[in-house]
């Protein structure tokens, strides 16, 4: 049962997810960081300068209903994921990761999950008081190794023909500006970009559409502000999912459970 509950987790980077196995054309050299007239150079210099930095924030809420994998012996049904959120600082330069997390239409589950030095750590309310050694860090929905080629695979994503990346107008991100990049993609559009992509996410995403707009910090270096994906299931229900980017290189400390916070076994 451990192993298989971060896949909730992952449900707050469902549109992240869908794009990153989709293969595309690499992005090329960003253009300079005060001249972005297009979503073209948008899309480059964000994926350019995020994946250049060594640690980021992220903080996740999703709402919606939709039917998932639950970790119940493969069984499958809906949840409600409203008030579902997420917090994590990634030390992409150590390969490591802190994460906390609250899904309250599940069984009001909420839980923390470390990633240091190949290995992850996971205690959840449904798990008890400890920690659960859940394996390498590669089992994890965002293994912290490979923030890089999820970050590459966005922009990737973005690119593909057939996506039609608009710029729309700037908005505020905190205390900056973002210029915003947006795509909508009809279930004919998004069936053939995804492909076989989407057959380890926990929820079916056969016949939906996809509509996500990120946003783009226009301060050099041009770093990721945000995402915002809406995505409508073939059975009408609909996801909501929003992530916001910060703290771009600024320190981050994970520290892995002292032995006695670790469930035996």
């Amino acid at each position: 049962m451990t192993r298989r509950i971060p896949v909730t987790f992952a449900l707050a980077f469902t549109a992240a997810m869908v794009v990153a196995a989709c293969n595309g054309i690499a992005p090329s050299p960003s253009p300079s960081p005060s001249d972005l007239p297009d979503a073209t150079a948008v899309i480059n210099a964000a994926t350019t300068s995020s994946q250049a930095a060594k640690s980021v924030h992220a903080q996740i809420a999703v709402d919606g209903e939709a039917a998932v994998a639950l970790p119940i012996g493969g069984a499958s049904g809906s949840v409600d994921l409203t008030g579902t959120t997420a917090s994590a600082d990634l030390d992409k330069a150590n390969s490591a990761a802190h994460a906390t997390f609250s899904v309250p239409g599940f069984l009001n589950l909420s839980g923390e999950l470390i990633a240091i030095d190949g290995k992850a750590y996971l205690k959840t309310t449904l798990t008890g008081a400890q920690y659960r050694n859940i394996g390498g860090s590669t089992a994890l929905p965002v293994d912290p190794s490979n923030t890089n080629g999820l970050l590459k695979s966005l922009g990737e994503f973005l690119l593909k023909p057939g996506v039609d990346p608009v710029k729309g107008e700037d908005v505020t991100c905190g205390s900056k500006q973002c210029y915003t990049v947006s795509v909508d993609l009809d279930p004919a559009e998004l069936a053939p970009l995804i492909g076989t992509a989407a057959n380890g996410l926990p929820i079916n995403l056969a016949g939906a559409a996809l509509q996500m707009t990120i946003r783009v910090e226009k301060d050099a270096p041009n770093r990721l502000g945000g995402l915002n994906a809406k995505i409508t299931m073939a059975d009408g229900n609909v996801v909501n999912a929003d992530v916001t980017f910060s703290k771009w290189d600024e320190p981050v400390t994970v520290t892995a459970p002292s032995p006695d916070q670790i469930a035996p076994g």
